[in-house]
């Protein structure tokens, strides 16, 4: 196997040309039948291009092989709900963004009072979201403005504040958690970062830094696959499945 194959793979993926990642994983797959990551990124390819019922088999074959595997779990279920009018993937012409940290510019934020699981569950990293200042708080949306949680008070009444004199941000998913390791409660990181000041703070920066921050280039665990997760699956995700080389 020419062993460029997985960047250029991954690189796809980045680029979203997704027909493109799905031939290159499949070429992977061809020598390397049990390769996990390029069966998920496979699997992600399948999805983003419609292909559910492929995106479902390729997933099911990376849990056949390892049943503890995060990505394929949390994939099947949003293939599960790519359908629904609560799950929506949000497709963008653009490049992921590189997530990188700058200080005063960015900020990253696990958000509290979480939304409908359902909605949580379909979110991947790199997915846009909008922050919208209420009255009390700062309420994170998707661009369907479907709820998924607020920002911290601290941090929401500052945003308030900023949002109001005029200052823009973007921001993107960082990481989902469905499980924390007790089980109990999901999780969900944004990054936001500032795009322009109004007039009244543009001396300003919109995150002032406590503590010292380094410079880190984040790539969606999505498409990279390296992760290791500490959740099982059900006894119907280990089911027998088609071998990659029937998958096309």
């Amino acid at each position: 196997m020419d062993q460029n194959l997985p960047n250029q793979a991954i690189s796809a993926a980045m680029d979203r040309n997704w027909k493109l990642a799905v031939r290159l994983n499949l070429q992977i797959l061809k020598s390397e039948p049990h390769d996990t990551q390029a069966l998920n990124r496979l699997a992600r390819a399948y999805l983003e291009t419609g292909h559910k019922v492929k995106a479902q088999t390729a997933y099911k074959q990376v849990l056949k092989i390892d049943r503890y595997d995060s990505i394929a779990t949390r994939g099947l279920q949003q293939v599960k709900n790519a359908g629904s009018a609560l799950a929506t993937v949000f497709a963008s012409p653009a490049a992921l963004p590189q997530f990188l940290e700058e200080p005063g510019i960015t900020r990253t934020v696990s958000l509290s009072r979480l939304g409908d699981p359902k909605i949580l569950s379909a979110l991947r990293p790199a997915d846009p979201v909008l922050v919208t200042a209420r009255q009390h708080c700062v309420s994170v949306l998707t661009p369907q403005k479907q709820y998924l949680g607020r920002l911290p008070d601290d941090l929401a009444s500052r945003m308030r504040t900023l949002l109001k004199a005029g200052n823009v941000f973007q921001a993107w998913v960082k990481s989902v958690e469905l499980q924390n390791s007790d089980k109990t409660k999901p999780g969900l990181k944004i990054f936001i970062r500032e795009v322009s000041r109004g007039a009244k703070y543009k001396d300003s920066p919109s995150f002032p830094p406590t503590e010292k921050l380094t410079y880190v280039s984040f790539t969606p665990p999505e498409l990279v696959h390296q992760e290791k997760p500490n959740i099982s699956t059900t006894g119907e995700d280990t089911a027998e499945v088609d071998s990659p080389e029937q998958i096309d």
